[in-house]
This record gives C-alpha cells, sequence and structure tokens, in this order.
C-alpha cells in the first residue's frame, strides 16, 4: 500500500534553513530516510539558531517520519507528538493536520487502528475548514489504508477514491501516485490481479517521472505480488530484487522486509524452501523489532504454509495460532479469517476432516462478506478437498467448479491449477475418465507456466491413476516416474533433518502407485528399486568431516534455559494444585517455544554438513551379497495390499496379500494389546492371522526351505510388529517365527549391501546404567555384561554415568549398551531420547536432534530400556512416515551398523537376564545371537516364556559379526 505524504509540497518557512529544509524534502522523496535524516538534522539546526519555531515544528515532524520509514516507532512518535504540540501552540492549523495525518499513519503502521482512525478524521475534518484539498486527500487516502486492515474495503475503495479526484484537482502528481497505488492494493487484496498490476504500473510510471524512489520501491514490490499472484514467479523475482536494491540504498525496514517476504512466496512457488524460509525469517525479524503487528501477522501466516508443506505441524500450528491471536488483539479482519484457513489446512493434516470442512466454511462466509476473491477462491479449494475425503463427491464437485470460476475470473493461475486437478480427481473417481485427462491438460497447461514442482508432480500423479484406470498401463508407468522426477528434485534441496521425511508425508503414495503398476507389469526388478528409494528419500546420510561444529554462546544459553522450563515444570506439577497446574502449562508453552529454536539453530549448524541422500544399491549387488542360507524380505503396505519381495542370493521374485491398510493396523495393535497382558492365549488368533498374511505367502511352495536367516524390511506400521513373535498352529501348540529363523530388521534392502557392517566390529564395550533410570537390575546388568568382555570394557553405573561421558566416549567404541528408559515427546519427536545423568553442561536427557549430530563407530548399540524402537508415528498423530527421528534410526544415521532395542515396555529383570544372555552368544551374527536368546526364554519354565518379554527385543541395521564376549553355544536348530 503508499501511503500519502501530507503537505510534501507545502512552501517552507521563511528563514535561513529554507535551503537546507527544500534539499532534505527532495533527499527524502528520491533517496529514502536514511540519506534524508542528516539534512533534517541540518535544517533542524539552522532553524533553532535563527530562532525560527515553525520551521523547527516542520523540521522535528518531518524527521518523526524518517524515524518511522527506519523502523524506530517510539522515536518517531515522540517527535511527532513533539512537533503537534508545537504547532498547536503556533495555530497553524495546515501543520497541525499534516502532524495528525502523520500520527495517523504511525498508529496504522503500529496496529493500533483506533487512534490511526481518531488521528487521520481530525486532520481531515481541519482540512476541510481550512479549504486544504492536498491535504484532505492525503488524509483520506490514509484512513483508506485503516479501513483496508479492518476488513473494510467498501470505505476504503471511496477514500482512495475520493483522494484520487481531490489531488488530479490540485496537480499534486505524488498524491495520485499513491492513491492508484492504493486502489491497486485493494484489487491486490481481493484477488484481482489483473486489475490491481494496471494500477501499480500507472503509479510506478508518475514514481519514475519524478524519480521517487521510495513509491518506486513499493510499487515495484506490488508488481511483484500481482505476477506472483498470476503465477509469474520468474517475473515476480525480478521485480522484488530490484526493489530490494532500491531499499536498502534508502534504508527502506519495512519495506525492505516485505520484499524479503515476497522473495520468500516466490521461492516456495519454485519449490526452494530452505531459501524461502531464510527470507522469511528475515522478514519476520524486522516486523517483530519494529512493532509491525499487521506485517508480523501476514508473515506469520505465510511461514507456517510453508512449515505445513514440509510436515512440520508444530511449527506451523505455532505460526498460525500466534497469527491469529495477534490479529484479533489488533482488528485485523483478513488477519483473522487468512490464518482461519490455515488452521483448516491443519486440521485436514491431521485427517481431521470434519473440523477442516467446518473452519473453511467459516472462511468462505467471511470471504464472501468482504468480497475477498483470493481467500474466497482458496477456501472453495479446500472445502472441496475436505468434502472429498467425507465422500461427499457431489458437493465437492460443486466447490471445485465454483473455485475455478473464482479463479479465471482473477487470472489466478496457482488456482486454477489446482481446482482443475481437484475436478480431474473428482471425476476419476465417477468413473469419467476421459473427460479427467481432459481437465488435467488444462492443469497441466496452467501449471506450465507457472513452475511450481508441487503442482506439476500432483498433475503428473493425477494423469497416472488415469491413464491406469483406462487401462493405458505404460503410459501411466511414465507419468508416475515424471512426477517422482519432480518430487525427488525438491528433495534434494531439502537440508535440514526435520523437513527431508516430513515433506514425503503426502507424497509416498506416488511411489506406492508406481512400485504397484511396474509389478503388475512384470517389472519387478525396476519395482524393487523403487522400492528402495522411498525409504533413501526419508533417511539421512551421516555427518561429514571429524569433529561436530564447536558449541556456540546461543546453543549453551538455550540448552541451560530448556533445563530450567524443564525443572520448573516438574517443580510446578508437583505441587498439584490448579493453579501449579495452570503455571505448568505456561511452562511447557516456553519449553516447546525453546525447543524450536534450539532446532533451528542445530539446523543452521549442520547445514550442508551431511553428504546426500543415501545410496541406493542395485538388486545384483543386494543379492550377491547375501549369505547362501539368507532372505531379505522387503515388505511395501499399499491402500488394499501389502506387496513382498523376496530376495536370495538366486533370485528375486515378488508376492502380495489382499489386506487393506486400516485392517492391518487394527490386526497389529490388537496382538500388540494382548501381549501386553502378559497372560493367557488371546495373542494367538492375531499372531497366526498375521503370519498368514505377511509370512506364508513367501513360505507357499518352499519359498524359503534351506533358508535359515530372514532379513526383514519394513515399511509402514510393520516397524511396530514383534514378526518373531508371529505364529502357526501345530498338534503341539504354536510355533514362533524366531522358531524357524534368525530374525534381523533392516533399514533398507541397501543398508545390508553398501553398510559399514561388512567387516568385523572392534568389540570393545563401553556400558551405562544411570541412577535416575531408577531400574532395580540395571546395575546387576552392566555388571554381567562386563564379564563377558574381559579387559575390553568400561563401564559406566549410577551418577558417573552422565551424558556428557556418553558424547566424549562413545565414538571410541565398538558396542554401547545404554540400560535406562527412553522417553518420547510426541509433539517434537527431535526431542524424544533416553535418559542419563546431569552434570555440569549437559542435562542427562540424549536426545535424537543429539545423537544425529554424533560421530559413533559402533557396530552395535543396545537400548535395553522401554519401547526404544518406536518412532514418532505409533497409533499418534504424529505420522509414522517420520521415522527417522525415532532412536533406532537416529543412531543408525550418526554412524552405528545395527541397534538392539524394544518394541513396548519391557520388565526390569527379564531384561537384565536377557541381555546378559545376549552378549554371551557373541562372537555371532547378531540375528543369530538374538534369535538363541529368545529360543532360550521360550523353552524355559515359567512366566518368561510368554511372548510378551522376548518378543519386543529387534536388532535393527546391517552388522554381520561382532567380535568380543565369549564364545557362542550352538544355537537349537530348526527342525
Amino acid at each position: 500500500m503508499a501511503l500519502a505524504v501530507p503537505g510534501a509540497g507545502a512552501q517552507a518557512p521563511a528563514s535561513g534553513g529554507d535551503e537546507l529544509l527544500a534539499k532534505a524534502r527532495q533527499t527524502y522523496a528520491e533517496q529514502g530516510a536514511q540519506a534524508a535524516l542528516p539534512e533534517f538534522e541540518a535544517a533542524l539546526a539552522a532553524f533553532r539558531a535563527a530562532g525560527n519555531g515553525r520551521g523547527e515544528a516542520i523540521t522535528i515532524g518531518l524527521m518523526g517520519n524518517c524515524y518511522k520509514r527506519l523502523g524506530d516507532y517510539e522515536r518517531a512518535r515522540q517527535m511527532l507528538e513533539q512537533a503537534l504540540a508545537m504547532k498547536q501552540k503556533l495555530g497553524d492549523r495546515a501543520e497541525e493536520g499534516r502532524t495528525l495525518s502523520h500520527l495517523g499513519l504511525l498508529f496504522w503502521e503500529m496496529g493500533d487502528y483506533p487512534k490511526a482512525t481518531e488521528r487521520l478524521e481530525q486532520s481531515i475534518e481541519i482540512a476541510r475548514k481550512i479549504g486544504d484539498r492536498q491535504l484532505e486527500g492525503a488524509s483520506a487516502n490514509n484512513l483508506g489504508l485503516v479501513n483496508d486492515e479492518q476488513g473494510d474495503y467498501e470505505s476504503s475503495l471511496k477514500n482512495y477514491r475520493h483522494a484520487l479526484e481531490l489531488h488530479r484537482a490540485a496537480g499534486f502528481e505524488r498524491g495520485e501516485s499513491d492513491a492508484l497505488g492504493n486502489i491497486g492494493g485493494v484489487s491486490l487484496l481481493l484477488g484481482r490481479y489483473r486489475e490491481a498490476l494496471e494500477y501499480y504500473q500507472q503509479s510506478l510510471a508518475m514514481g519514475e517521472r519524478n524519480d521517487l524512489k521510495p513509491s518506486m520501491v513499493q510499487d515495484l514490490g506490488n508488481i511483484g505480488f500481482c505476477y506472483l499472484g498470476m503465477g509469474r514467479l520468474e517475473e515476480a523475482q525480478a521485480q522484488f530484487e530490484r526493489a530490494l536494491e532500491m531499499a536498502r540504498k534508502a534504508g527502506m525496514k519495512k519495506e525492505e522486509a516485505e520484499l524479503h517476504k515476497g522473495l520468500g512466496s516466490g521461492l516456495v512457488g519454485l519449490g526452494r524452501f530452505n531459501a524461502a524460509l531464510e527470507e522469511y525469517a528475515k522478514a519476520l525479524r524486522v516486523y517483530e523489532a519494529a512493532g509491525l503487528k499487521r506485517e508480523w501477522v501476514e508473515g506469520l501466516s505465510d511461514r507456517g504454509a510453508v512449515f505445513l508443506m514440509l510436515g512440520d505441524l508444530l511449527s506451523a500450528e505455532h505460526d498460525f495460532t500466534t497469527a491469529s491471536e495477534l490479529a484479533r488483539s489488533i482488528g485485523h479482519a483478513r488477519g483473522v479469517t487468512a490464518n482461519l484457513l490455515a488452521l483448516g489446512d491443519l486440521e485436514a493434516k491431521r485427517s481431521r476432516h470434519e473440523r477442516a470442512a467446518a473452519l473453511y466454511r467459516d472462511v468462505l462466509e467471511r470471504s464472501r462478506a468482504s468480497g475477498n476473491q483470493d481467500l474466497l477462491a482458496t477456501s472453495y479449494l479446500r472445502l472441496t478437498q475436505a468434502l472429498r475425503q467425507q465422500g461427499d463427491t457431489k458437493n465437492a464437485m460443486a466447490s471445485a467448479k465454483a473455485a475455478l470460476e473464482v479463479a479465471r475470473n482473477q487470472s489466478a493461475a496457482p488456482t486454477e491449477s489446482e481446482a482443475l486437478l481437484l475436478l480431474a480427481d473428482l471425476l476419476r473417481r465417477q468413473g469419467q475418465l476421459e473427460p479427467s485427462l481432459e481437465r488435467l491438460s488444462e492443469a497441466e497447461k496452467v501449471a506450465g507456466t507457472i513452475g511450481n514442482p508441487e503442482l506439476n508432480w500432483q498433475v503428473q500423479y493425477g494423469r497416472g491413476q488415469t491413464l491406469e484406470a483406462l487401462g493405458r498401463e505404460e503410459e501411466a508407468i511414465a507419468a508416475y516416474r515424471r512426477a517422482v522426477e519432480i518430487i525427488e528434485s525438491v528433495h534434494a534441496q531439502l537440508q535440514e533433518d526435520r523437513y527431508r521425511s516430513g515433506y514425503l508425508q503426502d507424497k509416498s503414495q506416488v511411489y506406492v502407485a508406481l512400485i504397484r503398476l511396474l509389478l503388475k507389469q512384470g517389472h519387478s526388478g525396476d519395482a524393487f528399486f523403487f522400492a528402495e528409494k522411498l525409504r533413501a528419500q526419508g533417511r539421512l546420510a551421516p555427518l561429514e568431516g571429524g569433529a561436530a561444529p564447536e558449541t556456540s554462546q546461543r546453543e549453551l544459553e538455550l540448552r541451560l534455559r530448556i533445563r530450567r522450563l524443564r525443572q520448573a515444570i516438574e517443580e510446578e506439577t508437583a505441587k498439584g494444585s490448579q493453579f501449579r497446574q495452570r503455571a505448568a502449562a505456561v511452562f511447557s508453552a516456553e519449553l516447546q517455544a525453546a525447543q524450536r529454536e534450539y532446532q533451528n539453530l542445530l539446523d543452521d549448524l549442520r547445514r550442508g554438513q551431511r553428504s546426500g541422500p543415501v545410496a541406493v544399491a542395485r538388486e545384483d549387488q543386494i543379492r550377491q551379497s547375501l549369505p547362501a542360507d539368507a532372505a531379505l524380505l522387503e515388505y511395501v503396505v499399499t491402500r488394499d495390499a501389502v506387496l513382498i519381495f523376496v530376495l536370495t542370493r538366486e533370485r528375486l521374485r515378488t508376492t502380495s496379500t489382499k489386506l487393506p491398510v486400516e485392517e492391518l493396523e487394527a490386526r497389529i495393535e490388537l496382538f500388540r494389546d494382548l501381549l501386553g497382558r502378559r497372560k493367557g492365549g488371546q495373542w494367538r488368533a492375531p499372531a497366526e492371522s498375521l503370519r498368514q498374511s505377511l509370512i506364508d505367502p513367501v513360505e507357499a511352495g518352499g519359498g524359503l526351505e534351506g533358508y535359515r536367516s530372514l532379513y526383514l524390511v519394513p515399511h509402514g506400521v510393520l516397524h511396530y510388529l514383534p514378526f518373531a513373535a508371529l505364529a502357526r498352529a501345530t498338534d503341539s501348540g504354536a510355533r514362533f517365527l524366531v522358531e524357524d529363523y534368525d530374525i534381523q530388521y533392516l533399514p533398507s534392502a541397501s543398508a545390508w549391501a553398501t553398510g559399514a557392517g561388512a567387516q568385523a566390529v572392534d568389540g570393545r564395550l563401553l556400558a551405562m546404567a544411570p541412577a535416575q533410570a531408577r531400574l532395580a537390575f540395571a546395575t546387576r546388568e552392566v555388571e554381567d555384561i562386563r564379564a563377558s568382555f574381559p579387559g575390553q570394557a568400561r563401564a559406566l553405573v549410577g551418577r558417573r554415568a552422565t551424558e556428557g561421558s556418553f558424547k566424549r566416549l562413545a565414538g571410541d567404541y565398538g558396542i554401547i549398551h545404554l540400560a535406562t528408559h527412553g522417553f518420547f515427546n510426541k509433539i517434537n519427536p527431535m526431542f524424544s531420547g533416553v535418559q542419563l545423568e546431569p552434570d555440569a553442561v549437559e542435562d542427562g536427557r540424549l536426545e535424537v536432534h543429539e545423537i544425529l549430530g554424533l560421530r559413533l563407530h559402533a557396530g552395535l548399540v543396545t537400548l535395553s530400556a522401554c519401547e526404544t524402537a518406536l518412532g514418532s508415528g505409533y497409533f499418534s498423530e504424529v505420522p509414522a512416515g517420520d521415522d527417522f527421528v525415532g532412536l533406532t534410526e537416529a543412531f543408525l544415521e550418526a554412524g552405528t551398523t545395527s541397534v538392539l532395542a524394544t518394541l513396548w515396555q519391557v520388565n526390569d529383570r527379564s531384561t537384565s537376564q536377557f541381555m546378559t544372555d545376549f552378549y554371551q552368544h557373541l562372537p555371532a551374527k547378531g540375528g543369530a545371537a538374538l534369535a538363541a536368546v529368545q529360543r532360550r526364554m521360550l523353552a524355559s519354565p515359567g512366566r518368561y516364556r510368554h511372548p510378551y518379554y522376548w518378543a519386543p527385543f529387534v536388532l535393527v541395521g546391517a552388522n554381520r559379526d561382532i567380535q568380543g564376549g565369549i564364545p557362542a553355544e550352538k544355537a537349537p536348530g530348526r527342525p
């Protein structure tokens, strides 16, 4: 929006400062506040020396405007109020009116709309009484700015047009330029991009003709926003960059921030998310520091949308909620509406489609009432998506058509493309396949003019689905492949750990569709390759280089703050009263904010330190690396079936089982719950049904005959299934899978072929059992395990088992054993971890984000704790696709070859015995050692033979042989 400068053309008072003031005004108009401020100070000194009070008052007021431009709002307010008092004392009504108008603008920028309105109406009243058209036009223009922010576009247009009429009558071209720009601004806010562009171009031409650089900066930025709305991203970027250069030279802080935000939006459209977040951060720092509440609202909303796209729901919710509360506090109607829409998107991401639809309908009504076409079209789109998820195809179709109509009327290419995509999908679901393809072709044409990768992969995926339904399967495969290429080109640019898998959460469906169709066509090798690529995209390569980056002062400060907040929460919770619970809630909110800031800092420190995506091995390379007696089973869970790749040294074959994903999840949850009861045999029915679905198809026809070891690569909910406890009924009772095979889990098949586990591992042991875990048998467990490593073990128990010791020593040991508790943070899984002892620097919580920053060289890490194999997604709202934030994945990505962990809370006494037995079976293949102990417990008398006690232990990773320990007893064979 262009704000009008009241009285910019007025004559200076007759005194010695006349020429200095005139020059300062010219500098301000042409170069901006930073260049003009020293000249205004020189004029002020001259007026004071000459005793010219009127000149002094005018100059102080203009200096206040400079400080406003530079973002120093408190100093600007003081100077403007000082100037107002001086002018009122002088009885200069014209100057009084100008200063009131400037104060109105200041309060507008600060988000204090009632004060802004009061000052501007006072200025208009004075202007009318003294017949000053220029002043009246400027104040009417500025009152329109306030109307805009309150969503009263009818009043703002009325004021802008009145201002335009007054300025044209007075021959004041700069005021005319401001009014034209602001009329364009209303069109921009309402999503009328072509109309807005015409107004801004007229305004820009006037600014260029008069060399008014501040005005030109605003117009160039707004033209950039018009191009963004029309999908012309490269042209938008060019306008923003030109405007940014001018703004920096002129010291226009607010405008520079707005341009950074605009650049961020353009970069999002190009799929360059890291760069976009950097631009948003630059803008938000300026808004917050300067108290620009309205702009802060909009910047938070825009950044939250990027977090949502990347799957960082916690950060998105924080930004949307903060923006919504701030918008309500200042009466910013458009900000309230935009954040209701954003919160609807968040609910949709969490699959709460009814809640999302209710929010979208609210936004729809608000947008209709305000005439905001941009939000109207977007709310139609989002409502379409929610209705589609609820199965309401008829109303979804009507909503999509309405979105398309609005988008086309406003030349909003991104929105038009989204609407066409939704219509194509709805037509496909109704069996109208050729019309669906026609809509996709239209969407592809529009998306092609934008260059937005998010739209382009969706077009290709939709085309693949429709072509597949038409039986044109080779064409469908080609479309799916193009979609994957686009997704991976964006994914490769993501540098932050927490975004890499989050970005893929709603895109794994593309890989699954391609894999399924390749298998149908008999291209099993290609299908397996893409199954591996799907897994590789969600993983991280280890950090490169030697030592981790040195700890910064800011990092230490945040760690200390997080520790103090945790202590405060514990203290307040222990006090028990309702008042104290409220205090704990406040501390919890502060803790989440501190954790988020700490994670951002770590992302910055690690950026560029990872070597890139995890390598994908060739099928023949994987098969050749397998032992002769081993079979590798890789699973892919689809909507209605489980696909299974079976690799042996001799060949690759595939099979599948019909099993809807909802039923699979229900069976696994039931199985785990029944095992948790520890008594009785109710678990047998789900154990047998799951084996029939997941193992029997592979064993059919002797498919696993002669194979001793199974390497399992799970997918989705299968990560949480204790395969060892899957059973088949025999005459003598249930026979478990672990009785037939040695079982080991892998994060991917490629991990076996390319992992560091191809060679034997150093057998020296580091074992730790902290006192804080309060596990009665943990110390004994560590001491018994150390006895299995004579002269090769270091044990730290009680208060000596500190987090600092772990970080200092862990990189030097081949085997690491932690007998302690795991803890999980469902809100921010990067802060899940294991409990150790605090020390002078560390808080005793070894968290996922810290593990990811370590350089480990261990062949085995044993997490003798509770639920340490779980990622972030087990039966929770946090997506299971975020596997890398699980403790197991964190240790693997830090350089460990394999991890022994647990799938549920384990018994302290039985775990102690289990671990001692496990290490006594080394050296051996990891899977064989684990299976030997599980078979021994299964064969033992008493309660520990129940699968609850031995089935949760899983070995994950590619390690083959672990040296150290005493010679293993011969494991029992399979009958």
